[in-house]
């Protein structure tokens, strides 16, 4: 039989093709969590969008982007019945988002399925060395079509243009939810679906300052005072219960507070934090402090509102928020509402 090993990206990748498995490897490559996520079902929209998203980050042509997924989604769809398809992701929200998206395309299939089984990783894969990943390919756990129509659910709800749907799909799956992580339970599949699924929620600005929960963790490490980007983007990792958010994002997200009408966060010498993915790369630019504006104190104390006072124009999934609409989550009550300012 033969078989197609599919994992969240190059690092994975490079390790699994270490370890002594056979078969081929496809590196599902995509920040989901960030830029606009449409609705798959017209691929060819899809894969314009996210790639003209991606170039505009600086990190490769639009036209390589689009190559890239084309050949990616083909490979997939390649797979025949007859071959075996190992899923390689994450327990964290980038791999988790790739996974919804791999299942909603199996979902999809007109041909049968092939057989599809998951490795049971309540770990990160990147740093895993090479001869770990041979007895989790012994411990993989095979899908059936619940399980890729539970996935598929999940990708409809988070490329739906409201956040309800998502709202909704989370609470119905830990309802479910027989385990938290797969040592939990030897049955458990998907254990990870509905936990970044409510972190995708966490993102939407909160009702008490209009602060994403990373907006938020960002200006709390910093209320203590000045600290250098690398070690702000340190200290939030470690405030997650997976990492999930690369350097280069981390970057445009510190952006966003900064290079506003009324900047919360500044470097040290009050000029504002500018990135690229030349400048994202730099030593120089991650040893630069930083730190919150006298404005960014009044947010984070829930003294002032973020969305108020500089707006929002962003994409989480599906959904665009901009400032005259958006949705607000509620931390304390677990509740996500929309909001016109």
């Amino acid at each position: 039989m033969r078989t197609l090993h599919l994992t969240n990206g190059d690092h994975a990748a490079e390790a699994l093709g270490q370890s002594g498995l056979t078969g081929d490897i496809l590196p599902w490559r995509d920040v989901l969590h960030d830029g606009p996520v449409p609705d798959d079902r017209d691929a060819a929209i899809f894969r314009r969008v996210r790639a003209e998203f991606l170039a505009g980050r600086g990190w490769s042509t639009s036209d390589m982007v689009l190559a890239s997924l084309i050949e990616r989604d083909a490979r997939l769809d390649s797979v025949k019945a007859d071959e075996e398809l190992v899923l390689w992701f994450e327990p964290d929200l980038y791999d988790q988002l790739q996974l919804m998206q791999v299942l909603a395309r199996l979902a999809r299939r007109e041909e049968p399925l092939p057989r599809v089984s998951i490795a049971p990783a309540d770990c990160l894969l990147g740093p895993l060395a090479p001869e770990n990943f041979p007895s989790l390919y012994e411990a993989r756990r095979d899908l059936d079509a619940t399980d890729v129509t539970t996935g598929a659910e999940a990708w409809q709800a988070f490329t739906s243009d409201t956040p309800d749907i998502v709202h909704t799909v989370t609470t119905r799956l830990d309802a479910q939810r027989s385990a938290r992580t797969y040592a939990d339970d030897p049955a458990v599949r998907l254990p990870y679906l509905s936990s970044a699924l409510r972190r995708v929620l966490e993102e939407f600005p909160d009702t008490q300052a209009g602060l994403s929960r990373t907006e938020r963790q960002v200006c709390e490490i910093l209320a203590n005072g000045p600290r250098t980007l690398r070690t702000v983007f340190q200290a939030q990792q470690k405030a997650e219960s997976w990492v999930w958010l690369g350097d280069s994002s981390f970057a445009w997200y510190v952006q966003r507070l900064s290079d506003c009408a009324n900047p919360l966060v500044l470097h040290a010498n009050g000029s504002r934090v500018v990135t690229s993915s030349r400048t994202a790369g730099g030593k120089s630019f991650w040893e630069r402090p930083v730190e919150l504006t006298p404005l960014g104190h009044d947010v984070v104390r829930d003294r002032a509102d973020q969305v108020q006072l500089n707006g929002i124009d962003r994409w989480i999934g599906g959904v665009h928020c901009q400032t005259t609409r958006h949705w607000r989550w509620d931390p304390h009550h677990h509740h996500i509402a929309p909001s016109r300012v």
